[in-house]
């Protein structure tokens, strides 16, 4: 143990009892402490329990993206041996991703503590631990080093602002960086990132993103749950009319585009408004709430609404939609002319540019888009990344002009869809890169040199 880890394993003891405060004003990480300084009792509890003779794969994710990024290798190995798997999340909306992996247990991660972590670990017994795209944590690799336990990671991403570089980050998580038996980066960059946390030469390899893979499987459903999620959005769009899916919004995404739509919608220019189809990021009363009130404010009216557990409009949509409700954007998008993917313009980060890629769909985005995905596409002429800026409304205005350009020219459309689809078909492949790499630690192989 280094003496940072040390320290940071001290931190996180003495503020246990804090952890209630601090989620007063926040109700996600209200349940996010509650269910982290739950969970060691309860995994310890279900892995005593466990009867199961099948080997344990531990699987963690930071939230549901992650995780869903990770299915398709998981869906891998379930298709070679028997396989028991244990989800664990740090974020609440990591159980979105749970009806894609299935898993036999899931939980929230321990608290990073010596003593949780070693308590859980020592009741599993898994057979590897692996982390999907990189929420590693000190004492839980440490924990599990110790009692010999393999450690992975798979579609592993580090942004070039990542806060994991900078000197304190890394310094204290240097050390967990190097337990990694075997790690599948996402791009040669990413690799070279990982090395400088401490991941051994030896260790690494690119693989690519699996949460590729699951895009194109996505875009290519046609059942019931699937197929009917598209079909319903393209019987509500009028006839004729174009549709713009934006996807995990947050407040300043919703806020753009609003205006944005309030411009092509009244002015009488081009080829006029689409049908803006809204997608929160987080469903629920209190996004329709926010959104039915912007829309009231910049649009003189509320939007029609797809809600959770409810059927859809029943009705043609005029021009305003929101699908407030989980599990069916990846394939919203396959009835979009155009994409609008959320989070580059705030502090949230750029959500997944790789479903409406796959989709064949020209995608958009803010300026803070720095994932490796949303570059690729910019440079294949796929995608665009629109400013943003201090004034709202000079923002909407550029926005306003990207839309009707793309709007009025099938040609430009189709063209930026095809490239995305081929950045897409080009890129697949990590679930089965991936699969091989976990499979090594099950089978409790060492790095290769």
């Amino acid at each position: 143990m280094t003496l940072r880890e040390r320290a940071w394993g001290l931190a996180v003891d003495a503020l246990r009892p804090l952890l209630p405060a601090a989620g007063l004003l926040d109700p996600k990480a209200a349940e996010a402490s509650a269910g982290r300084r739950a969970a060691s009792s309860a995994l310890t509890g279900w892995g005593r329990s466990r009867s199961s003779a099948s080997p344990l794969l531990w699987l963690h994710g930071a939230s549901a993206g992650e995780l869903l990024g990770a299915a398709p290798v998981v869906d891998r190995l379930r298709g070679d041996r028997e396989l028991d798997l244990l989800v664990t999340h740090a974020s609440p909306s990591g159980r979105d991703a749970l009806s894609g992996l299935r898993p036999d247990r899931a939980d929230f991660l321990p608290l990073d503590t010596a003593r949780d972590c070693r308590r859980a670990l020592r009741a599993l017994e898994p057979s590897a631990l692996v982390f999907a795209r990189g929420d590693l944590w000190p004492n839980l690799t440490r924990a599990a080093a110790g009692i010999g336990v393999p450690l992975g990671m798979v579609n592993a991403t580090v942004r070039p602002g990542s806060t994991r570089l900078r000197p304190v980050a890394r310094g204290l998580l240097r050390p967990g960086y190097g337990r990694l038996r075997r790690v599948g980066a996402a791009t040669g960059e990413d690799a070279g990132r990982l090395r400088s946390l401490g991941v051994r030469e030896e260790a690494v390899e690119v693989t690519g993103d699996a949460a590729v893979d699951r895009a194109l499987s996505e875009a290519g459903r046609s059942g019931p749950d699937g197929g009917g999620a598209a079909a319903v959005l393209s019987r509500l769009a009028p006839a004729g009319r174009p549709v713009l899916v934006a996807g995990s919004t947050w407040p300043p995404d919703e806020e753009l585009l609003v205006r944005a739509h309030g411009r092509l919608a009244g002015d009488g220019s081009g080829a006029g408004a689409p049908v803006l189809v809204l997608v929160p990021h987080e469903p629920g009363p209190g996004a329709r709430e926010r959104i039915d009130g912007l829309c009231r404010e910049r649009l003189g009216r509320e939007p029609a609404v797809w809600g959770a557990g409810g059927p859809p409009p029943a009705t043609a949509v005029d021009d305003l939609l929101v699908v407030n409700r989980t599990g069916l954007l990846a394939r919203l998008y396959g009835a979009a002319d155009l994409a609008w993917v959320g989070g580059g313009l705030g502090s949230d980060g750029l959500h997944s540019v790789v479903e409406p890629a796959a989709a064949g769909v020209p995608v958009l985005f803010g300026p803070r888009g720095d994932r490796w995905e949303a570059r690729a596409l910019v440079e294949r002429g796929a995608a665009r990344r629109v400013p943003g800026g201090e004034d709202p409304a000079a923002a909407a205005r550029v926005l306003a002009d990207q839309l009707e350009e793309l709007l009025a020219d099938g040609g430009l459309r189709r063209e930026m869809g095809q490239a995305a689809r081929s950045f897409a078909e080009d890129s697949a492949g990590a679930a089965e890169r991936g699969a091989a790499l976990v499979a090594e630690l099950l089978d409790g192989k060492e790095s290769r040199g």
